[in-house]
């Protein structure tokens, strides 16, 4: 029976290995797609449509040793609904073992997150519990993970966040303290730019980034994820981005973003109605996995690139919309310094926040980004509070490469000043300043000069 709604495996790769092929005859599948561009995941069909699960199979290179069936029979015994069933384990030949695992219908993480806004703190503990339970489930058996991120998480129709690839497992590498490391990463990734409610004097809005951050100065249990995030946010279901716009996050993760590339849905819908799904509508899921979560509750020194411009790489960055209106200040124009325009866009952008001016922002971003979204949508939460005094000290910028959209992507260090908050009823609350953060801003050049595009963890986590 057909997959319902969501499926995997965009690519029409070569045909698989003959032993591969051999291997699926054997359990009445064939090959349908193929997972991610590397020739070594497979999505299968059963030969009769009418009969038989679809699978995946996984192939790994494992020195086939006596420790191997040990391991092997742990991973089929697993059981956990947060974890991709392996149904078998069998050498296909001198050092390649393949996993035949079920197959897990639904977008990764990754393209979630690179087709819409970050995840608010709700949605983030949604995907971090019933994931923390499925690493608490292998590390009980002895084995871990070892490739954790947000590329590994898969949220199946109805919302169930669902940990695949065990082929780490079966290699027996990684460490139980760097699978929890890795989850806390990726969340971290998942989550807002902590520049942005910093900067709008939303400190309250960090306690779960803090929270996680901890996490990852020791040596963390999944338990202790359980317990930091519940400690802090309740479980609300993860927004999905319809299927047009995941399909177009799909893309940019193909072209060279880390994820597996995963197919939003079996048929694309219509082009009109894709039309009328231009303002972004999302489709709540994790509804299911909702449950699981409550049963388990308890001096301005600017760097650049060496060389001279010259010789320095230059990223070709595509144009987009102009901004709505005309942005003050030097360094925004010059497209051979995206380091000076990041740090320009970082003091600007705080200011605009502190003021909660709309307009401002939108002169700053560019039209339908994730930043200007994500900002839109903090401006609306604060509901007219400004932040008095508030000032950004620009300590560092480095210019890191492009995308493959060829957007420029520079790390930027700062620190925010003490300010006063105050409410529309007038309410006033000191904020002390900030030690040093640094982020990711993604710069897209357009008529008007460098903008933002997105803001990312650094190291370009999606995130």
């Amino acid at each position: 029976m057909t997959p319902a709604v969501l499926d995997v495996g965009v690519h029409t790769a070569a045909p698989p290995p003959d032993d591969v092929t051999r291997l699926l005859q054997a359990h009445g599948a064939r090959v349908a797609s193929a997972v991610g561009t590397d020739g070594s995941w497979w999505v299968a069909r059963p030969v009769d449509e009418a009969d038989g699960p679809w699978l995946e199979v996984l192939v790994a290179d494992v020195p086939v040793d006596a420790t191997l069936p040990g391991r092997a029979g742990t991973l089929t015994a697993l059981d956990h609904p947060h974890l991709a069933r392996v149904l078998a384990v069998e050498p296909l030949g001198p050092g390649r073992v393949a996993l035949v695992c079920e197959h897990v219908p639904g977008p990764t993480l990754a393209a979630v997150r690179a087709a819409r806004p970050p995840l608010a703190d709700g949605e983030v503990v949604t995907v971090a519990v019933p994931v923390a339970q499925a690493l608490a489930a292998l590390h009980a058996t002895g084995l871990a993970h070892g490739a954790v991120g947000a590329d590994r998480v898969v949220l199946r129709p109805g919302g169930v966040p669902v940990l695949v690839d065990l082929r780490g497992a079966l290699r027996d590498v990684g460490t139980p303290t760097g699978d929890v490391h890795r989850l806390v990463a990726a969340l971290l990734g998942l989550m807002p730019p902590l520049d942005a409610h910093l900067a709008a004097g939303l400190e309250e809005a960090v306690r779960l980034r803090d929270a996680l951050e901890a996490l990852l100065r020791g040596r963390a249990t999944p338990q202790e994820v359980v317990d930091a995030v519940f400690a802090v946010a309740s479980a609300e279901p993860v927004q999905v981005p319809e299927a047009d716009e995941l399909a177009g996050a799909q893309v940019a993760l193909a072209a060279g973003r880390s994820g597996i590339p995963r197919e939003a849905e079996t048929s694309a819908p219509p082009r009109r109605a894709r039309r009328e799904q231009r303002r972004r509508r999302w489709w709540p899921v994790a509804a299911g996995a909702a449950v699981v979560v409550v049963l388990a509750a308890g001096a301005l020194a600017v760097r650049h690139l060496p060389g001279s411009s010259a010789d320095a790489a230059t990223p070709v960055a595509s144009a987009g919309p102009t901004p709505t209106a005309p942005v003050p200040g030097a360094g925004l124009g010059d497209r051979q310094d995206p380091a000076t325009a990041a740090a320009a866009l970082t003091r600007l952008r705080t200011a605009a926040l502190a003021d909660a001016d709309a307009d401002a922002l939108a002169a700053l971003g560019v039209a339908g980004s994730p930043a200007l979204a994500a900002d839109t949508a903090l401006v609306a939460q604060l509901a007219g509070a400004r932040s008095e005094g508030l000032a950004v000290d620009v300590t560092s910028t480095t210019w890191t490469g492009a995308t493959p959209e060829g957007d420029a992507t520079v790390e930027v260090t700062s620190t925010m000043s003490a300010h006063t908050r105050v409410a529309v009823t007038g309410e006033r609350t000191d904020v002390p300043a900030t030690s040093a953060r640094t982020v990711e801003l993604v710069l897209r050049w357009t008529p008007a000069g460098w903008r933002v595009w997105d803001v990312r963890e650094p190291g370009g986590a999606l995130p």
